[in-house]
């Protein structure tokens, strides 16, 4: 694992966790409100891998000029009293969202498909899109459905993420973030986590918030979590197995 701290002009330090690009590449994104030099670090799992490993350099950080909402009006939070969203200015923020379940797979085909629906659903005043990312509802794993242009987020049998995969949802997820439409990003469907096990649901979680962390996202943990799949032959052993996790 390699994860990268940044001390940002106040001296306060952030941890953030890269993520592999493939290859021999490792990215990690980063994004703050605070303006100046911040300065960063790596730390990787394996200490004696020097091209990992304690690498060090600057970055600045300056303002956003744009009109795009979600750069210009700050992240989300919940106000103050407690009853609406706001972004970090204090801007009011109405949650209208629309479910685009496999939106990150061919089914919604890119790029012809994916602007068409983006631009109706910004005239029509939506402000959030609720998108899977990649271990998707109502089918099996690595069902020939769910991939896109690259293949499955992951290798058969879950023994390796695919960034390829990866790469082509990010064209996505940049595009309705440039069109002003929040990505509100659901990790899975409940029942993958008897399918893959707690620790590979560990790594394909900080795999999302190391490529989308640094973007205007919300998160959901999952759809129907506790819900065991449709053709389970135990699926009250699954379900349990899904709560206790």
């Amino acid at each position: 694992a390699l994860d990268v701290i940044f001390t940002d002009p106040s001296g306060d330090e952030h941890l953030t966790p890269a993520f592999w690009a493939g290859e021999q590449t490792w990215r990690v994104r980063y994004a703050s409100s605070k303006m100046g030099t911040h300065h960063w670090r790596s730390i990787c799992s394996d200490i004696s891998n020097s091209g990992l490993h304690g690498q060090e350099g600057v970055l600045e950080v300056t303002s956003y000029e744009g009109d795009n909402p979600l750069l210009h009006h700050g992240p989300l939070r919940v106000s103050s009293n407690r009853r609406y969203l706001e972004h970090r200015d204090g801007t009011p923020f109405f949650w209208l969202g629309d479910t685009w379940w496999t939106g990150l797979c061919s089914r919604l085909r890119w790029p012809g498909d994916f602007y068409t629906l983006t631009t109706d659903r910004v005239q029509k005043g939506f402000s959030v899109i609720q998108i899977v990312a990649g271990l998707y509802p109502d089918m099996p794993s690595f069902d020939k459905r769910g991939a896109n242009e690259a293949g499955f987020p992951w290798e058969k049998n879950f023994t390796g993420i695919n960034p390829a995969y990866f790469d082509m949802a990010d064209l996505r997820i940049h595009h309705l973030v440039q069109k002003g439409l929040t990505p509100c990003i659901v990790a899975c469907w409940g029942y993958f986590l008897v399918w893959m096990g707690v620790e590979k649901m560990k790594q394909h979680w900080r795999y999302l918030v190391a490529r989308y962390g640094a973007y205007p996202v919300v998160w959901c943990l999952a759809g129907e979590a506790t819900m065991p799949f449709y053709l389970s032959k135990e699926p009250e052993k699954d379900r349990e197995s899904q709560k206790k996790g």
